[in-house]
């Protein structure tokens, strides 16, 4: 799982359009008897909002450390219990009373990251009212025909070169499987968008996805690939995207090259296949994609790409996820093991980590490195 630096988490708070965004939508159903989750609160900042519309409750669910940020904050403006920071997953606690406002904002350059569907899946099963209101309520995942020279140029034709004698093995086929995440000025869409996938938080059950999708070229160009986008909306009218005419957007933008450039005219026709396989965490896209020529319909190109093409074997992890396979624990096993033996209600946290500290010789730089991996587990591991 992902964990946002500060850095990143300022970007997001510089995307006015976000922002207002998300703080209208607040305004509209926040009220003095409203208990709100807000779901992956990053620093807090739509928690404190909800405070300062005068919710009765407000829980800040991150894992993220730097949540505790917002702790500053409250005590300065008197919150006390109102704000309750969870540093845990959603699947790991229960709340009482259960919420009637959910918030969340858990993108990449899709609502479709990481493990965001499935917790606000979750969340609204276990952790919500029944008429709770949850925003964003619905999400679109869409998708056009896109020509950017430059685009295609930085992220999958400069790798392809040829330097000091040295040319990336099996560089075509690593870098022409993978979306990526890309934005220029000189972008155009070559087709009207189309709709990959729409999401209702109030009832989607699904977290894989797949569509046929049918596009037809409305001006000359060259089409580089496919970029992806998303659009949400939100109570009050609000929305977010970070579609490409949303220049200042701190979402990533996905873009799914094709496989070489390919000059298309008016009326062409580009038939896609999109597919978006969640497993473990993660996303794992394909797309096989056909264009086919207005004036005598016949095939201009053809490709079938997919993230699994760009992957570099592991025959060692394979190995591993066999059934006959006979684990042993590694050093860094065996660290874990003896911190969570320690964690048992006796010992100190300063105490285990000069344990730890003399018992793995060489492997922590510091008396502060090993502090720093006995308080993660205690953070995550240690009863409350």
């Amino acid at each position: 799982m992902h964990l946002y630096d500060f850095v990143s988490y300022c970007s997001m708070l510089t995307d006015t359009n976000r922002l207002d965004a998300y703080v209208g939508a607040l305004k509209t159903c926040v009220g003095p008897d409203s208990i709100v989750l807000d779901l992956g609160a990053g620093t807090g900042v739509f928690s404190v909002i909800a405070c300062e519309l005068g919710a009765q409750k407000v829980y800040a669910l991150e894992i993220n450390p730097l949540i505790r940020l917002v702790d500053e904050v409250a005590r300065e403006k008197g919150y006390g219990e109102r704000l309750e920071i969870v540093q845990k997953l959603s699947t790991q606690i229960d709340l009482d009373p259960k919420a009637d406002i959910l918030v969340s904002d858990i993108h990449g350059g899709f609502p479709l990251y990481e493990t965001g569907l499935e917790s606000i899946i979750d969340a609204r099963e276990r952790l919500l009212k029944e008429d709770a209101v949850i925003f964003p309520a619905e999400e679109s995942v869409l998708f056009a025909v896109s020509q950017s020279e430059q685009i295609y140029r930085k992220h999958v034709e400069t790798y392809l070169e040829e330097r000091h004698g040295f040319k990336l093995p099996s560089g075509e086929r690593l870098v022409k499987n993978r979306p990526f995440n890309a934005r220029s000025d000189d972008e155009v869409l070559l087709s009207e968008p189309a709709q990959f996938a729409l999401i209702d938080h109030r009832t989607n059950s699904r977290t894989s996805f797949r569509k046929e999708l049918d596009f037809e070229i409305n001006r000359p160009g060259i089409a580089h690939g496919l970029r992806g986008w998303f659009e949400s909306r939100l109570p009050g009218g609000f929305s977010v995207s970070n579609a490409i005419t949303e220049k200042n957007s701190t979402y990533s933008a996905p873009f799914f090259p094709f496989e070489h450039p390919v000059s298309v005219e008016p009326r062409d026709t580009v038939k896609a296949t999109i597919n978006a396989v969640y497993e473990e965490g993660n996303y794992i896209w394909s797309w096989q994609t056909k264009i086919v020529g207005a004036v005598k319909g016949l095939p201009k190109a053809e490709f079938g790409q997919s993230m699994m093409a760009s992957m570099v074997p592991d025959t060692r992890s394979a190995l591993r996820r066999s059934e006959f396979y006979t684990p042993g624990l590694g050093i860094e096993g065996e660290i874990d093991k003896f911190v969570l033996s320690k964690i048992d209600g006796a010992n100190m946290s300063g105490d285990i980590a000069d344990e730890l500290f003399e018992r793995f010789p060489g492997r922590f730089a510091s008396l502060d490195k090993a502090a720093e991996r006995v308080y993660f587990l205690v953070e995550r591991y240690a009863e409350e």
